[in-house]
Formats: C-alpha cells, structure tokens, sequence
C-alpha cells in the first residue's frame, strides 16, 4: 500500500514523466536543440521524485539515494540550464558549453555511482525527509553545488537575456518564474515540513514546462525559417 507521505513525490514524478514525454515528442517532430536537453532534463527531474517516493513509502535505500542524488541533486538542472542556453544564447557558446556538461555529466555520474553511502543516515531518514546529502561519504557533492550552480545560473540568465532582447518575453518569464519557486522550495524547508519542498517543486515544474511549450509553440515552422 502506497504511504500517504509518498503521494506528493510520485504525483511530481508523474507531471514531470509527462512533460519530458511531451517534450521528447515535440523534438521528433520539430527539432530544436533545446528540445532533447529539456526532455532529459524533465525525465532526470521525474526519476528522482520517483526515488523520493519510493524512498518515502518503503524506506531510504543505496539504490534509490544514489538515483534520487545524481538525477536530482547533480544532473537535472544542469541538463534544463543547457537547453535554455540554446534558447538564448549563441550557438557557438552553447555548443562548446554542451561538450563541456556532458563531461561534467560523466564525472558526476561516476564520483556519485562509486561512493559509499553512510547507511545509519539513510536508516535515520522518515517521512517526506531525504536524507541529507552527508549520506553520500566523500567529496561527491561538490559536484550537487557546481552543476546545480551551473545549471541554475544558465536558466537564469537565458531567460533574462531573452527577456531583455524581447525575444520570447513571455516565454522566457515563465522558465524564469519556474526556476525562481524550484529554488524557493528548498529554501522554504527551513520554515516547514518537506511538503513544502515537493509542493513547491510541483508548482515551480508546471510554471516551467509551460514556459518551455509556449517556447515551442512561438518557434518558427520550417516553412517560415525558409521563408525569412
């Protein structure tokens, strides 16, 4: 039976399952070079909630810490600040930007797979409460603090970029109102329970993925590009 304190996670994992499978459409049938990144992004995004919830509901374990960690902590935002670089920026900045996040990606992912987990933290952790990131023994989280850091900064300034070349204004506000609740989530678990992180990472995720398909939507067809 599904513990209550897990629903909020999965629901999150859902939506963003959702919009990554909608993204991923929209980049076969359009492609955009934000698209992809977006979609993997929103998918990392879905993972580790699905790990918080299954964490939540069964018990913190290795396998669902290290999941929830590396898709969440270290890999999702870096992937959705990537795609907004395309967006906005030129594409030769986001090109050599890319190769340098996909090996970043790489390192995170074997620094993270590879250390040792603290099982007594893990064990400790009840409810909507993650285990905190001291769980994860060694210097692995440095890469959580660059890469989310990265990431963050690449959503921020591609939308405001965009926004002050009126390019996209409205969607490019959405991303960035999207990204600014993401972040005040966290930060508001210092006042209240860990609802407060999972309903704001579920507000903050709607806001986002509507920005990004209203991105979409105003990208020109084919037929227009040609035509221009």
């Amino acid at each position: 039976m599904l513990h209550d304190s897990a629903l909020l996670p999965l629901l999150t994992a859902l939506v963003a399952g959702a919009l990554a499978a909608r993204m991923a459409g929209s980049a076969v049938r359009r492609f955009a070079p934000q698209k992809p990144l977006w979609a993997l992004g929103l998918l990392l995004f879905a993972a580790a909630n699905g790990a918080a919830a299954y964490g939540t509901a069964d018990g913190w374990g290795e396998a669902s810490f290290t999941v929830y960690y590396l898709a969440g902590a270290c890999l999702c935002v870096a992937l959705l600040g990537a795609g907004s670089a395309f967006l906005a920026l030129p594409r030769s900045f986001a090109l050599v930007m890319l190769g340098a996040l996909v090996t970043a990606c790489l390192g995170a992912a074997v620094s993270v797979i590879l250390a040792s987990v603290d099982e007594a933290l893990l064990a400790a952790s009840e409810g909507l409460g993650a285990p905190p990131n001291e769980a994860l023994v060694g210097h692995a989280f440095l890469w959580a603090i660059a890469m989310n850091s990265v990431g963050t900064a690449l959503l921020v300034a591609g939308a405001v970029v965009s926004i002050a070349r009126r390019r996209k204004p409205g969607p490019n506000a959405a991303i960035l109102a999207g990204v600014i609740v993401i972040a005040l989530a966290g930060t508001l678990t210092r006042f209240g329970g860990e609802e407060l992180l999972y309903g704001g990472q579920l507000v903050g995720l709607i806001v986002l993925g509507a920005g990004m398909e209203w991105a979409n939507r105003s990208l020109p067809t084919r037929v227009e590009a040609v035509a221009a």
